[in-house]
């Protein structure tokens, strides 16, 4: 699987970084990907409103670029980079809002979104929806959201997969997670954990507890073992089923820990794209995780809202 070939970078003008556009350009000298820069610039009220909020907070330490000076650092970039034989270039459409972005992905049926991880402050929550939880909610490819933690050869990834996922999507799902960590596992040149939230036995006033794979550890343990093996996961000479964890605890706190312990370069999860109440207050795995992980996070959609195509 090697369907990472037309790469949209999103450089956000409030958070000014060209670590997304770096993970693009690593990603592209192995893969000999396309890669589209984009810059989104704020309406000249959002600026101000940003620039009154930061001055308060940094003080005297606050000195703002212009835009014409964070544009020309990022062509001279791009300039450095075709240089160096990469296939890539800046967008020709201009973007001033998560709409115009949102658009451009269909228009151009790029096959993933990079961006720099956005600074979620309460006041930005208020105001404006951080860049990078608007795209993880709403776009329908999937998102590559940037932190600071390098790439190392031989490095770990983390995915989330659902063992007992019984619904056609979430089925489709659970795969596209394995064979994107199965993907991203040989341009690391690495290993991948598999991590599964298993609940376990429920209470039950009965004397007879009915058992189902939902809450059959030895399922969970064969299920992932299973995807290891048809997936290239395993490591060679490693002990059977040290890269599979099984954990009665939710998502976002499961991932937290583990990437922690593993050190992982990358973590995995999957997004149905629900857009009801429930998910609309609480949010998706990959919202909730974005701020405990120091890593990389890359949210795959399921193939039903326009992912991987």
């Amino acid at each position: 699987m090697d369907s990472y070939q037309r790469l949209l970078v999103v450089v956000d003008e409030h958070d000014f970084s060209l670590k997304a556009v770096s993970r693009a350009v690593y990603l592209a000298g192995k893969t000999h990907a396309i890669i589209i820069v984009m810059m989104l610039e704020h309406s000249h009220f959002v600026n101000r409103l940003v620039d009154t909020f930061e001055s308060e907070n940094n003080g005297d330490q606050f000195q703002p670029q212009t835009k014409e000076r964070k544009q020309s650092c990022l062509t001279a970039f791009i300039r450095q980079a075709v240089q160096s034989g990469l296939n890539i270039s800046k967008a020709s459409i201009a973007c001033h809002s998560s709409d115009d972005v949102l658009q451009f992905c269909e228009d151009y049926r790029v096959d993933a979104v990079i961006l720099a991880a956005s600074r979620h402050k309460l006041w930005n929550w208020l105001t404006i929806k951080p860049l990078d939880v608007r795209l993880i909610r709403e776009s329908s490819r999937p998102v590559v959201v940037v932190k600071d933690h390098i790439w190392h050869p031989g490095g770990h990834i983390l995915s989330l997969v659902e063992p007992c996922a019984d619904d056609m999507v979430h089925k489709e799902l659970n795969e596209t997670v394995l064979q994107t960590s199965e993907h991203f596992s040989e341009l690391l040149c690495g290993d991948c954990h598999l991590i599964d939230c298993y609940y376990g036995d429920t209470p039950s006033i009965s004397f007879h507890q009915t058992v189902s794979p939902a809450n059959d550890e030895h399922f969970h343990l064969q299920q992932m073992s299973q995807y290891s093996t048809r997936y290239h996961l395993q490591p060679e000479n490693t002990p059977k089923n040290k890269h599979i964890h099984l954990t009665k605890s939710l998502p976002e706190d499961a991932i937290e820990s583990l990437a922690k312990e593993v050190d992982s370069e990358l973590v995995i999860v999957g997004d149905t794209g629900k857009t009801d109440l429930f998910s609309s207050l609480c949010g998706n795995v990959g919202e909730q995780v974005i701020d405990r992980i120091q890593c990389d996070l890359l949210v795959v959609k399921a193939r039903g809202i326009g992912a991987m195509q």
